[in-house]
């Protein structure tokens, strides 16, 4: 792979000299700035090798680098090397961010390239802020990629699919009429939307265009009286048509929403999010712009009481999966022969069996031993590990059911474990529970709470280079907005009741093993007082968690109360999902326990 990175390199360098740039970067999304992205637009992982989700390419003519979070440190390391691009690990100390790379190393008066549909609007922005001082200028018409990736991927022609009532839970009539309450607010006369996760969730819309992801490739174009979607024609089967006209819905080719942007009188205003909209469509719009964060990003975080029971109900057939996939790997382990890649097959078999179950979420971080120090690692065929009958096994996976989207991550215990081992697991399970128990007062955000989870760690002097936990979509994104868990200034959206998060604290040593313990939460009332309003979150994830390699004498008695309630309701909730001989086996994973249990 190097000797290819450094091939495509060198034909990138030579149309940067055409085209009159100092450097050109190389972002990670497509034209929606979606997380994951179609292989059509996986533009940095062709230039770079590396495979990770999020990441940028910066390169200049004897130089290039790679950008990306503590999430893929390892990794991106790894599948870097010999490449000639140099790892930058972001937010760690003396680690320059990408835009102030280029700016100490453009010079004066020089050009920085970009293909201005794959950045956001304020990311350019804050790039151009940033050159001014050198005069560097920003050029973001310009697509390198596709005249030297000749062998890439199409583009995905499946058609839409209406998300029905009985899934979604309020019409698309309901939600327009929430969304143009909130354009009165910012004064809007338009609103335009590029986010494929909140085209699909506001017209009830799913989609096979990105994988893992039921989205449809779309834009929207929001007014007082009515709703234009923008899209290829062909994708609309007659019951999306008929579903669309019924809710006052028009369409358009998805091409022409760049004219009918540039054709907008310039007197009228038009709302967008520029976090979301490309500077290249931004660029395009003829009127007046008010920017601010997504209209639809609250009302979608809020899950309604339909999603929340179709989720209740979703967990409990996913639960069972994993149930079947625990006592499989067990079993499978001792007689040997199980791989990473069969066991991370395995379980997939065990959930796309149930009907209600379209797809998985997400391609599942299967790592075994010293693997799963990588917080995001993929293993492949020719290179995945045997598991044997000791260390730890991780597995975080998800799947895509019609009545929600699961992320779940477990880390079993194959066989003999070091003290060190027994410990970090312990330790993460106490985060688990110490944010999971929390008592919040209304109005507190994921970087109020994130302390919870880490400070077991932090008392060992241990830490995890991520945030504790994201949003989940329902049956749309398993990372969704804008709520989540982290010490980041940016995690201030308050958490409000119907809010889905997950829990997710780790401990991750390069070269000896990787732990984390995953569930999925969703917040709920709790009390009020003189004080005030009180939330709590309730657990949805429904899974035994592995009580073998806890060091019981470190667990609080009320956290052993939690562990022991939890399971109990696991057992309860996923009894009529099992066979006789299941249930018997989860009887012995979730036997209460105590301090002295196991002698």
């Amino acid at each position: 792979m190097s000797n290819q990175v450094g091939k495509r390199l060198k034909s990138l360098r030579a149309e940067m000299e055409k085209h009159g740039v100092d450097a050109y970067v190389v972002p990670s999304a497509d034209l929606h700035q979606s997380e994951y992205v179609a292989e059509h637009w996986k533009c940095r992982a062709w230039i770079s090798g590396f495979t990770g989700s999020a990441g940028a390419v910066a390169v200049m003519s004897s130089s290039a680098g790679l950008w990306t979070d503590g999430r893929y440190f390892i990794q991106a390391a790894q599948e870097l090397a010999g490449s000639g691009i140099d790892l930058f690990k972001m937010q760690m100390p003396g680690v320059p961010e990408l835009v102030d790379w280029l700016f100490d190393n453009v010079p004066e008066g020089g050009r920085v390239g970009v293909d201005g549909r794959l950045i956001t609007t304020s990311m350019a922005e804050k790039w151009k802020r940033t050159f001014r001082a050198k005069k560097i200028r920003l050029v973001t018409h310009l697509d390198l990629i596709s005249g030297l990736w000749l062998d890439r991927p199409a583009l995905s022609v499946q058609p839409a699919k209406v998300h029905p009532m009985e899934y979604a839970g309020r019409t698309v009539a309901d939600k327009l009429k929430e969304i143009r309450e909130a354009m009165v607010e910012k004064k809007a006369e338009l609103y335009l939307l590029s986010s494929l996760y909140d085209i699909a969730w506001l017209f009830n819309l799913r989609g096979s265009d990105v994988p893992m992801c039921p989205v449809l490739t779309a834009y929207a174009l929001v007014e007082k009286e009515r709703a234009v979607l923008f899209v290829d024609e062909s994708k609309l089967t007659e019951e999306v048509r008929s579903v669309l006209e019924a809710d006052g819905v028009e369409w358009a080719p998805y091409d022409a929403i760049w004219s009918t942007l540039k054709a907008l009188p310039k007197e009228r205003s038009l709302y967008l999010c520029d976090e979301r909209v490309s500077a290249g469509l931004h660029a395009s719009v003829a009127c007046k712009v008010v920017t601010g964060k997504e209209l639809t990003a609250l009302p979608k975080a809020r899950k309604n009481e339909t999603e929340l029971k179709n989720w209740s109900r979703v967990q409990e057939l996913d639960g069972a999966a994993m149930v079947r996939f625990w006592k499989w790997l067990e079993e499978a382990v001792l007689k040997g022969g199980v791989t990473e890649c069969s066991a991370s097959n395995q379980l997939a078999q065990f959930r796309l069996t149930n009907s209600e179950c379209v797809d998985l979420s997400f391609s599942s971080i299967s790592a075994y031993g010293a693997n799963g120090a990588m917080m995001h690692y993929s293993p492949k065929p020719e290179t995945c590990a045997a598991l044997q009958p000791h260390g730890f096994y991780l597995i975080d996976s998800g799947g895509q059911y019609l009545g929600g989207t699961t992320d779940i991550t477990r880390t079993f215990a194959l066989g003999e474990l070091t003290d060190e081992q027994r410990t970090d697991y312990t330790l993460v399970l106490k985060g688990v529970i110490s944010l999971t128990r929390a008592r919040f007062l209304k109005g507190s955000a994921g970087n109020n709470l994130d302390v919870l989870a880490r400070q077991p760690l932090w008392e060992h002097g241990l830490d995890y280079k991520c945030g504790t936990g994201h949003g989940v979509g329902y049956y749309l994104n398993v990372h969704e907005g804008p709520q989540n868990f982290s010490q980041h200034k940016r995690s201030d959206t308050p958490l409000e009741p119907g809010m889905i998060l997950t829990i997710e604290p780790g401990v991750y040593k390069e070269g000896r093993h990787g732990i984390r313990t995953e569930n999925m939460v969703v917040v709920e009332e709790d009390c009020e007082t003189e004080c005030g309003t009180f939330y709590r979150f309730r657990t949805l994830t429904l899974c035994p968690i592995d009580i073998a390699p806890l060091h019981l004498e470190r667990l609080s008695p009320v956290e052993i109360e939690w562990l022991n309630a939890y399971h109990q309701t696991v057992r309860k909730r996923l009894n009529p999902h099992l066979t006789a001989g299941e249930n018997a086996w989860l009887e012995t994973k979730t036997q209460p326990i105590s301090a002295s249990f196991g002698g």
